[in-house]
This record gives structure tokens, C-alpha cells and sequence, in this order.
């Protein structure tokens, strides 16, 4: 088993004054080589938007993007004539392809929005573009909650790769493994809230581990907490320079 450790402090970090921003991986204005991806992970950011802001239409393409609220209420709309809002237990992907042009936005008058966006490489380009929006499968308390996998389903994302997401929630003292679906692929952990371990690796709030070389993993809660876990690929991957 092979690990790599990112502490919540390490991320690089924005503040244009309407949006935080935490990065996992190099992003806009934060450039780390070492932290370019995790195989076909290529952006985990942790997001909060201050109300009646947002980002105008900007294109993108050949990309897997997912966006997971945690907090609050996301406005979406594209130029495929999608407009749909987006909140807690809810996620949708845009499936880029030969590309998409999208904006976000936080409409409330008062309240924060407060999210997680992830970026993965897709197994095939140049696909025609495609969005998605579910509503998730109720959380079962211990037990991991499906939000994307290769073929989606009720309540499921689908996703352009060989890739899984999941969300955790547990009881201190829980555990709860997980068995990797293909060999070669690796998972990456994100501690959304709480105190746990994975990997023999302790995890405060927003740490993360990332595990190769291993055909399972245990996750334990040394606090109620609540987990991000995403299983990718772990070839090489081409490294995208337009971070729009």
C-alpha cells in the first residue's frame, strides 16, 4: 500500500473576496508539481460563495466536473438550456466533451452556499456535451451513500470513467471498508468534517489521504464524522492547462 498525505493546511487557497476557495490540487493562482493530480482526480476544491454572487458563462471541455453542496443552494444554467438549482443531497456532472459554456450562481439574499467541485479526466474525449442532476439515494448512517459511478442509476451520477464517488457519514467509534472495484485504480479520501483513519493515517477536518497498491480500505471514525471518498484510475493522465 502506498499513501500520500495532503493536510487541510497545505492546500493552496483564494480569496477573491465573493468566493473562498480551497485547492487540493494546483488550481488557478496555486501551483504546486507535486500536486497536480491524484491519477484522473485532477481538482478537489472546497468552495464557499457569499449570496447574490456567482460565476458569469465560461466555457470548458474534455473534463468530468461534479459539484457536491454541502451548504445552501447553487443556481445552474448552460448553454444546452439546462437551468435547474442544486442543494444539500443533491449533485450533477457535466459531462464537457467538445464543450460546454455554464455559469453558477448563489441567489440567496443571506445565506452562503458551500460546496465541493471535483474535476476528473474522462475515459473518452471529445464526446458531445451532457449535464446531469440527482437527487441522492437517503444517506444510511454508517453505510456508504453512492453519488457517481461509470453507469450512474437512480439516484447516481453518471460519469464518462471508470470512476466511483461516495459519500460517508459515522458514529464515533464506526468503520466501514471499501473494496476497489478494478485493480490499478486508487482512491483518494477527503475528511469533510470530523475526526477519522484511513490507512493507518489519523484525519482532522479537510485532510486527506490518497491509497494505491491496495485492493481495500477501512475507514474509522475516531469522532462523528462525515467523508468524500473517490476511487479513479491511476495511469497517467494529460495535465489540462485552461483552469477557466
Amino acid at each position: 500500500m502506498e499513501r500520500v498525505i495532503h493536510r487541510a493546511e497545505s492546500r493552496g487557497f483564494a480569496d477573491s473576496g465573493w468566493r473562498r476557495c480551497y485547492f487540493n490540487f494546483s488550481f488557478a493562482n496555486y501551483y504546486d508539481p507535486r500536486r497536480i493530480n491524484f491519477g484522473a482526480l485532477r481538482v478537489l476544491n472546497e468552495v464557499t460563495m457569499l449570496p447574490g454572487e456567482g460565476m458569469n458563462a465560461h466555457p470548458h471541455d474534455n473534463m468530468e466536473i461534479v459539484a457536491i453542496p454541502l451548504q445552501g443552494t447553487l443556481e445552474y444554467g448552460d448553454n444546452m438550456g439546462n437551468m435547474v438549482t442544486l442543494t444539500a443531497g443533491q449533485a450533477d456532472v457535466i459531462s464537457a466533451g467538445s464543450g460546454i459554456v455554464h455559469t453558477t450562481y448563489n441567489n440567496s439574499p443571506q445565506e452562503e452556499v458551500h460546496y465541493l467541485v471535483l474535476w476528473i479526466f474522462p475515459r473518452r474525449y471529445e464526446l458531445p456535451p451532457a449535464y446531469h442532476r440527482v437527487t441522492l439515494a437517503p444517506a444510511v448512517r454508517n453505510g456508504w451513500q453512492p453519488v457517481a459511478s461509470p453507469v450512474g442509476g437512480d439516484g447516481v451520477l453518471p460519469i464518462n470513467q471508470d470512476a466511483w464517488i461516495w459519500l460517508i457519514g459515522l458514529d464515533a467509534g464506526a468503520e466501514a471498508s471499501y473494496r476497489l472495484h478494478r485493480a490499478g485504480n486508487g482512491c483518494y479520501a477527503f475528511l469533510i468534517e470530523g475526526e477519522a483513519a484511513m490507512a493507518d493515517v489519523e484525519l482532522a477536518a479537510q485532510d486527506a489521504v490518497g491509497v494505491t497498491d491496495a485492493e481495500e480500505v477501512t475507514v474509522r471514525a475516531l469522532a462523528p464524522a462525515r467523508l468524500l471518498l473517490v476511487e479513479v484510475p491511476m495511469q497517467n493522465w494529460k495535465q489540462e492547462e485552461d483552469e477557466a
